[in-house]
């Protein structure tokens, strides 16, 4: 884990791929070696299923990296490519806030190599049985855990953790790639001709454009309903706010003539008692 951090951090001595070496561009949370020193001080607590200390290859750490097609000689001269990766890195961080949530410890862009690209670090949580759960983060994990819970073998285990893990490949596309028009498989793969190859990226462009139109106009409806909402609980809290004076009106007017009565019964009762020095 440190190995990572400290490739991720570029600190001296862990990145010699680097030709030259920059500070990496914090994008979310704390820096990873940080978040390693949280996921080896939980992992010193933590015990295995049987209640085991944990073993030394312990499952404590989630790291990923994700990478923007074009490369940096491109993005430097091209305002489109520029916004498109703003884009593509806002969509990634949201992406990751909302598969991980509070577990999600730091995000950070390297810079220094041909194509940008995105480093993330997540760390589960220290339950109350003393376990620290991969597959809270990990899909492909979860699946294999809920396929031999179910009484299902290895094999059938591994079957659950590919396909989870195609699946969450779709989903990181559908939700990051695919609203700034990057396909899911390259063209070589594809082998694709020149001509083909134009006309998928031109599609994909155009599903970019759907996309985002999709998101503006879901966006101004939420707009709408939450101004909705928002005049019908005013025009509510207004008539409660009135309910609700009234009613203290009502009780001050009632403490007013409780204290009358209250100032009535002891003149009454003061009367009643006979004069000092006389029987009954």
């Amino acid at each position: 884990m440190q190995g990572v951090a400290y490739e991720a951090e570029r600190r001296p001595g862990y990145c010699p791929h680097v030709t030259n070496p920059q500070p990496p561009t914090m994008l979310f949370g704390c820096k990873p070696s940080e978040a390693v020193a949280v996921a080896a001080e939980r992992a010193e607590q933590a015990v295995d299923s049987r209640g085991h200390e944990l073993r030394i290859d312990g499952l404590i750490f989630l790291g990923g990296v994700a990478s923007f097609p074009v490369p940096w000689t491109k993005i430097k001269k091209s305002k489109f490519e520029q916004e498109r990766l703003r884009a593509w890195q806002a969509y990634l961080l949201a992406f990751l806030k909302q598969q991980c949530g509070v577990l999600l410890h730091y995000v950070l862009l390297h810079v220094d190599e041909p194509y940008p690209h995105v480093h993330w670090g997540a760390v589960p949580k220290l339950e109350v049985d003393r376990q620290m759960r991969i597959s809270m983060l990990h899909p492909g994990h979860a699946a294999y855990d809920r396929v031999r819970a179910e009484g299902g073998n290895n094999s059938m285990g591994r079957a659950a953790y590919q396909r989870a893990m195609r699946e969450w490949l779709d989903a990181i596309h559908t939700a990051v790639y695919a609203p700034v028009g990057i396909a899911r498989v390259g063209p070589r793969r594809q082998r694709l001709s020149r001509s083909e190859r134009n006309a998928r990226q031109q599609a994909d462009m155009a599903l970019a454009r759907t996309l985002a139109a999709e998101r503006e106009l879901k966006a101004e409806w939420r707009e709408e309903i939450r101004a909705e909402i928002a005049d019908e609980f005013s025009a509510e809290l207004a008539h409660w706010k009135k309910r609700c004076m009234d009613q203290n009106a009502r009780l001050a007017t009632t403490d007013n003539e409780i204290a009358f009565l209250r100032s009535r019964l002891v003149e009454l009762e003061s009367s009643l008692e006979p004069p000092a020095g006389t029987g009954p």
